[in-house]
């Protein structure tokens, strides 16, 4: 490519795609029922599109993205993996996401999270460290673990960590080497329940 034609594509197209590519897998976790929410999150629309579309938007940068949940929903046009699991946790799906991924380093990223941004999460990916097994943000001293990323050889650990019949993830990451990132609370905003997504619409408002 000539330097005149380099110059001219660096005009037209977005920072974001000139940016190189996260060489790392984004799962996102959409859930089982969501009973207390009383319908599926992913599909809840928050600033005029779903949770699940902003999300996926979110994770533009990463080399891969894939949708991971118990059954494959109808109206699902992105790719998907069904938990290898039984079970409801979020765990599981780390399970499902590191056993299939072709990449070292993992994002485990779950619906209940409607905010975060695509420039928290390279902030998080720049603090990786080789000596360390997951980077996980910190935040008003709550770990994160539903927005961390996750070495691939944690997969066997994770499943005898399960196979003994332990389900926390919060449990799961107090047990190897983390490398704890601190960060605003603002856009770890957990979406839990119906009467939550009004406050995330006016966090995002304010945003």
């Amino acid at each position: 490519m000539r330097a005149r034609d380099r110059w001219y594509l660096f005009r037209i197209l977005p920072v974001e795609e000139m940016s190189p590519l996260i060489p790392a897998t984004a799962g996102i976790l959409i859930g089982g029922q969501s009973r207390r929410f009383g319908s599926p999150k992913w599909k809840v629309k928050v600033g005029g599109e779903t949770v699940l579309d902003r999300l996926w938007q979110v994770c533009g940068r990463f080399e891969e993205r894939i949708v991971i949940g118990k059954e494959k929903p109808a109206d699902l046009d992105k790719p998907f993996h069904k938990d290898e699991l039984e079970g409801q946790a979020p765990i599981l799906g780390l399970y499902t996401l590191l056993k299939n991924s072709v990449h070292e380093w993992n994002l485990l990223l779950s619906c209940d999270l409607p905010l975060i941004t695509a420039s928290l999460l390279e902030k998080i990916w720049e603090n990786r460290d080789s000596e360390k097994d997951i980077i996980a943000p910190e935040s008003d001293a709550h770990l994160q673990v539903t927005c961390a990323f996750y070495h691939r050889r944690l997969a066997e650990t994770v499943e005898a960590f399960i196979s003994n019949g332990q389900l926390s993830l919060y449990h799961f990451v107090e047990t190897v080497k983390c490398n704890k990132v601190s960060m605003p609370e603002k856009q770890f905003f957990n979406m839990n329940a119906p009467e939550d997504l009004g406050t995330a619409e006016k966090l995002l408002r304010n945003e």
